[in-house]
């Protein structure tokens, strides 16, 4: 089974043309208890499901790209619904194995996975997966930042007061 996180995304300096914006993504292999580090840009998620919508009806929504949007509030957003997107089309037996296969991970080492993921990436240094440890230690059900039509069941000063004194 594999577990799928965008945990962060990062502007990739690239020395020819305009730098851009890469998904730093990790997988999870429970089977083996190994770890995979993928970057990879929206362009690729957008070439993904091109391809699993062309062959197969049931796909995910995917988020949809915003003209030359990089606003933080903006990436985290798209970050968190590619995350989910991933999740969702790994679980379904008609996407797994492309899904997979975009990843790269399928017959690859974890540790030569994240090696030829960052050997050409000056500002990243090489850390072995297993010194890695995230664990998430709180999890919301939603982004806390985006209001919603609903109303809460809490005032907003026990939500504010929280987010404050975990965050400041």
């Amino acid at each position: 089974m594999y577990q799928v996180f965008i945990r962060r995304y990062r502007l990739a300096d690239v020395p020819h043309g305009k730098p851009y914006y890469v998904y730093c993504i990790e997988v999870l292999e429970s089977e083996r208890g190994t770890r995979y580090f993928i970057e990879k840009r929206y362009s690729e998620f957008s070439a993904l499901h091109r391809t699993l919508k062309k062959e197969n009806a049931d796909t995910a929504p995917f988020p949809p790209k915003r003209v030359r949007n990089s606003q933080p509030k903006v990436l985290e957003q798209r970050r968190a619904a590619l995350e989910l997107y991933v999740q969702k089309m790994l679980r379904l037996s008609t996407t797994k194995q492309q899904v997979l296969n975009f990843l790269g991970i399928e017959g690859r080492a974890a540790v030569e996975s994240y090696k030829s993921t960052y050997k050409n990436t000056e500002d990243t240094q090489y850390v072995h997966p297993s010194a890695l440890n995230h664990h998430p230690v709180l999890t919301f059900h939603r982004d806390p930042y985006v209001l919603s039509n609903a109303t809460p069941s809490l005032p907003d000063i026990v939500i504010n007061g929280v987010l404050l004194g975990m965050y400041s």
